[in-house]
C-alpha cells in the first residue's frame, strides 16, 4: 500500500495532462497497461510502486498502475 503522503506528493506535481492521463487509466481495469512515459516515469521518481507486465507487442503494456495508486487518483480526482 502507497503511503498517502507521497500519493498527495506525486499528485499535486503532476501536470494537467498528466493528470488527465492518470484518470484515464485509474478508470479501466486491472491491469491498468501503461506505456513507458512522463507519467510512468514520475511515479517511479515518487518511489509509487508499479508491476511490470510482459511485452505483449503493445506498448501500453510495459508497466501496470496497481490498484491503491488508482483508488488515490480516482478519489484525487473528484476532489479537485
Amino acid at each position: 500500500m502507497s503511503d498517502e503522503q507521497v500519493l498527495r506528493t506525486w499528485w499535486d506535481g503532476l501536470s494537467p495532462d498528466q493528470r488527465r492521463r492518470a484518470v484515464e487509466i485509474a478508470s479501466r481495469p486491472a491491469p491498468r497497461g501503461m506505456a513507458i512515459d512522463d507519467l510512468t516515469a514520475s511515479m517511479v521518481l515518487a518511489g509509487l510502486p508499479i508491476a511490470r507486465m510482459v511485452w505483449t507487442g503493445q506498448p501500453e503494456h510495459l508497466a501496470e498502475m496497481l490498484d491503491d495508486v488508482a483508488d488515490f487518483v480516482t478519489r484525487a480526482s473528484r476532489a479537485s
